[in-house]
C-alpha cells in the first residue's frame, strides 16, 4: 500500500521543486497498486511537452528503489508516457541507480533527472533538507561495523550468514539485521546458496567511510624524552609485554606504504582505558595537551584490532599494525596530511 499522505504532499508541492525552466502541469494522483502508476501529470522545459508517468517512493533503500524505478518503466511502456521516480530525497547512490534503470527523477529537495532525446536537465542537490537521521547509521553502529569490517577484508570471499557472525563476532540475530539491510542497500546479494557475497565494495567502503568521524575514540598525548622516533617506537616494543597494541595512523602508514616523510609521533591503539596509566609509566612519559611525540588511542571498538598483522621494520624488528582498512579510515579522518596519505594507501593496497 502506498503512504497516501505522501502522495498528497509531493502533489502540492514537487511543481514547486523543480529546476527553473522546467514545469509540472495536471498533476493527477492515481489510486496506484495493480497496473496503475501513482501519478500521471505533462512535464514542460521549453517549447516541449512529456506526457509522464509517476511511481513514488518514499522509504526503504536502492534495491527497492531500483524496482520502483523498473515499475515506472514498465507504466511507461504501457502508456507511451515517460517514466519518472518521486521522493522525499534522493542521494547519490539513489540517483545513479534511476540513471542506470533509465527513469527520470524527481523529489521535494529539489533533485531533478531528465533525458530524452536531446533534451537533458538535471539538478543536484547534495544535503538532505529535512534533516531526518542518517538512514545507514545503525547500519555502521560501532558493533555492527565489525561486519563491514570483515566483508571489506577479504571482498572476494562468500559467506554463510553463520560464518560471518563468528568470523566478526557479532550475534547472529544482529548479523541477521544488518545483512538484511545490505542486500535491501545493494551492498550485499545472495546467491542460490544462501551464500553471501559483495555486491559493491565501493559503495559499502565509501558508505562507511561517512559515518566513521562519528566514532567516539579517546586520545591521550604525551611527550617522551627519547631521542627519534625510532627510538621511541623500540622502546614500545621493548615494553609492551603482554599488553595488546597496534600501529595505525602516520605510524603504521609509514611501515606500510610510506609517503609522508618525516614522521615524528609514534601512534598506537591500546586495548582499554586502564592499559594508558601503565604505558605511561613503562614508557615515561610526560601527559602534555598538544604537541607531543606519543600518541595512545583506545578505540570505539574491539573490531578495530581485527586482522593486525606483523610489519617488518629494519631498524626495530617485528611491529604490529592495524589492517589496512583501518589504518585507511584513521588516516582518512586525521587533520594535516592525512587524507593524502589514505588514498596513497588505498591505491597500493586496497584496490577499492
Amino acid at each position: 500500500m502506498k503512504d497516501t499522505q505522501f502522495s498528497a504532499l509531493l502533489a502540492s508541492q514537487l511543481p514547486g521543486s523543480l529546476p527553473e525552466g522546467v514545469t509540472l502541469e495536471g498533476y493527477k494522483a492515481g489510486p496506484g497498486g495493480f497496473n496503475r502508476p501513482d501519478a500521471q501529470a505533462v512535464l514542460k522545459t521549453g517549447d516541449k511537452e512529456f506526457p509522464v508517468v509517476i511511481e513514488v517512493q518514499n522509504a526503504g533503500g536502492t534495491a527497492s528503489l531500483r524496482e520502483t524505478a523498473r515499475q515506472a518503466k514498465e507504466y511507461g511502456s504501457q502508456s507511451g508516457n515517460t517514466p519518472f521516480v518521486a521522493g522525499r530525497f534522493f542521494g547519490e547512490r539513489a540517483r545513479q541507480v534511476v540513471k542506470e534503470e533509465g527513469v527520470g527523477l524527481m523529489d521535494l529537495a529539489g533533485n531533478f533527472y531528465f533525458k530524452q532525446g536531446d533534451t537533458y536537465v538535471e539538478k543536484i542537490v547534495e544535503k538532505n533538507p529535512f534533516s531526518q537521521k542518517i538512514v545507514l547509521k545503525n547500519l555502521f553502529s560501532p558493533v555492527s561495523s565489525r561486519i563491514t569490517r570483515v566483508l571489506l577484508t577479504d571482498p572476494n570471499k562468500t559467506w554463510l550468514l553463520g560464518e560471518l557472525s563468528q568470523e566478526a563476532k557479532v550475534s547472529l540475530g544482529q548479523t541477521h539485521k544488518v545483512i538484511d539491510r545490505m542486500v535491501e542497500e545493494e551492498f550485499i546479494g545472495r546467491n542460490e546458496d544462501v551464500k553471501l557475497t559483495l555486491k559493491n565494495t565501493a559503495a559499502l567502503f565509501e558508505a562507511w567511510k561517512k559515518i566513521y568521524p562519528t566514532y567516539q575514540q579517546q586520545k591521550f598525548t604525551f611527550f617522551s624524552y627519547r631521542q627519534g622516533y625510532m627510538a621511541i617506537l623500540a622502546s614500545v616494543l621493548e615494553n609492551s609485554g603482554n599488553r595488546p597494541f597496534a600501529l595505525s595512523f602516520f605510524s603504521g602508514a609509514d611501515l606500510v606504504a610510506p609517503f609522508i616523510r618525516g614522521i615524528t609521533r609514534v601512534q598506537f591503539y591500546v586495548q582499554q582505558p586502564a592499559d594508558i596509566e601503565q604505558w605511561k609509566k613503562t614508557l615515561e612519559l610526560q601527559e602534555i595537551e598538544s604537541g607531543g611525540n606519543v600518541e595512545l588511542y583506545v578505540p570505539y571498538d574491539e573490531g578495530v584490532f581485527y586482522k593486525k598483522r606483523m610489519i617488518s621494520s629494519p631498524a626495530v624488528g617485528n611491529v604490529p599494525v592495524v589492517s589496512n582498512i583501518q589504518l585507511y579510515m584513521d588516516l582518512f579522518t586525521n587533520p594535516g596530511r592525512g587524507v593524502e596519505q589514505a588514498e596513497h594507501l588505498r591505491g597500493l593496497k586496497l584496490k577499492l
